[in-house]
């Protein structure tokens, strides 16, 4: 009897310099409680403009009838409905209050944030996707035969007939809703080298690392003794180079030696308190620096995939090319 095959939650997808970014897909189980939620706070924003209107007396003070009211609530749940999720998606890194609360995103297929126009394809699709609508009467055969009460059938088998559990919106605006991974350690590697630990130390103290570039850093300190050295050369000086004119170190520093070096500083001295990390200045790197021609440790295996959430860190396909 054949082992069952594990479900795959994970998206891969390959930027134009052949680095490669993962992403944890959320599933329909893990859309559904942020789905709820949202409905909540749009009913605590319906309600609260319903207060706001019948309290205020501002219809007493501008002469106007109070059959409004009604209309203005109409107006405010459509409004609530088409552009809800538009505008939070766009204005929000592709988020609402609910998928906040549940730490889950929408970002494009291709591993971009989410624009304004897939937010509003995927957002104005989501009526299709809450279809079939069963009448009122299934909660009593007092209410109303109206067609109100969504089963969201049709995304439910869209995402279930997906590898990216995309409903008919993110199909159509070419989207994926992951998982907001926050928390992350960063690996545990140690470097034999003395010249990481001197070359640490030139690095500008106020110099601070987004947690995308740091998450990237210390991927490659991890993985890069898995890389054949070419590969290894050629990765480092795409993620060095702006670096390297940033800090005001030679063309010639070695990119590897660099990364490591920014690794040890940021995860290393930073954790165990080295005693006058903060207050180290110098005005040129250390003597002899190593040129792009040298490289720390020897690589013996086939080249890993480099998982990275780094935009910054990666350069236009002309600068990978004068690297080469």
């Amino acid at each position: 009897m054949s082992p069952r095959v594990a479900i795959d939650l994970t998206a891969t997808v390959t930027t134009p310099e052949n680095i490669q970014f993962e992403y944890r897909i959320a599933g329909p189980f893990r859309r559904m409680p942020a789905f709820v939620l949202d409905l909540v706070v749009r009913a605590a924003i319906l309600v609260g403009v319903s207060i706001a209107l019948t309290c205020s007396g501002i219809f007493n003070a501008l002469a106007l009838p109070g059959s409004l009211i009604p209309v203005i609530l109409l107006i405010t749940v459509f409004l609530l409905d088409w552009f809800y999720g538009l505008f939070f998606e766009t204005y929000w890194n592709g988020k609402t209050p609910g998928k906040w609360f549940t730490k889950i995103q929408v970002i494009s297929a291709d591993g971009r944030p989410i624009s304004a126009y897939q937010a509003t394809i995927r957002n104005f699709l989501r009526s299709a996707d809450i279809a079939p609508f069963l009448s009122f009467e299934v909660f009593g055969p007092d209410l109303p035969p109206m067609y109100g009460v969504p089963t969201g059938l049709v995304a439910f088998l869209c995402m279930l007939f997906t590898k990216r559990f995309q409903r008919l919106g993110d199909l159509a605006a070419g989207t994926m809703v992951v998982v907001d991974e926050r928390s992350w350690v960063p690996p545990n590697v140690k470097f034999e080298d003395p010249r990481v630990e001197a070359l640490a130390q030139y690095i500008p103290a106020s110099f601070r690392m987004s947690r995308s570039m740091g998450r990237a850093i210390a991927l490659y300190a991890e993985r890069r003794n898995r890389m054949p050295m070419a590969r290894r050369l050629e990765l480092a000086s795409i993620l060095a180079k702006p670096l390297m004119q940033r800090f005001g170190f030679r063309e010639d520093t070695s990119s590897d030696l660099l990364l490591c070096a920014l690794y040890y500083r940021e995860f290393v001295i930073k954790q165990i308190g080295a005693p006058g990390e903060s207050n180290v200045k110098h005005t040129q790197p250390p003597v002899p620096i190593p040129t792009a021609s040298t490289t720390l440790g020897q690589a013996t295996q086939a080249p890993p995939v480099l998982s990275v959430v780094a935009e910054e860190m990666s350069t236009s396909p002309t600068d990978r090319g004068a690297n080469r």
